[in-house]
């Protein structure tokens, strides 16, 4: 066992035991390793009482400054961030120092990860900075956990499905914030199956993506 989770369990908690992190990014296209990064939003989680807290006040949103007009028309409309806003963001690399910073040791939890991961990777070694050595999260995967009965398989129909209302999909913070109310659901649900920290939350989502994946590569019977 490591000394954070030893600390952990001798009630020394960590600051990534009682502080996780929601994010969502925007970006220029779907291509992860081309399309140009435009915005972060994240929101805070305090776990400090034993339940998930929303912390508004502890929030991070950023619209990076693109050095020329990249994103296409139909994706403007997408997520609302104009040229204009586009070319009077914050400079990159002092968005991503501030970022990286801000999140400091906090797990980070998104839905589809793997694609805010990447889109990341590629924005921190564009600027030349060191990449975080954040943990990830995946609520694609862990939602499933949580409710297997239910048949989503976008952020979409989840949000449907538990009833969750977001201002306008596909703008970041309100993408945080609709995605920051599903984990508010599905907490005393995962808790009732035993998961109780980083570790576990972890070890259950490999679970359900081996389960997702030997499932497809098995095909109908």
């Amino acid at each position: 066992m490591s000394r954070s989770w030893l600390l952990g369990w001798l009630g020394a908690r960590p600051r990534s035991a009682t502080r996780w992190i929601v994010m969502d990014v925007e970006t220029t296209g779907l291509d992860p390793r081309s399309d140009a990064l435009l915005c972060v939003a994240a929101l805070a989680i305090d776990l400090r009482q034993g339940e998930p807290q929303l912390v508004v006040a502890d929030s991070y949103e950023v619209v990076l400054r693109q050095a020329a007009p990249t994103a296409s028309h139909e994706n403007v409309l997408l997520h609302g961030i104009g040229w204009g806003q586009q070319r009077q963001g914050v400079p990159p690399r002092q968005a991503l120092a501030d970022l990286a910073r801000w999140v400091g040791d906090s797990p980070v939890l998104a839905y589809h990860a793997a694609f805010d991961q990447q889109v990341l990777r590629q924005a921190f070694k564009r600027e030349h900075l060191a990449r975080p050595h954040w943990s990830w999260l995946d609520l694609a995967d862990l939602l499933p956990a949580a409710f297997p009965d239910e048949r989503a398989s976008g952020l979409d129909q989840w949000m449907r499905a538990m009833g969750v209302q977001c201002v306008r999909r596909h703008q970041a913070a309100a993408d945080v914030w609709a995605t920051a109310q599903l984990f508010l659901k599905a907490w005393p649900i995962w808790r009732s199956q035993g998961l109780q920290d980083l570790q576990d939350f972890d070890r259950r989502a490999q679970q359900v993506r081996w389960l997702r994946t030997s499932a497809s590569s098995s095909g109908p019977t």
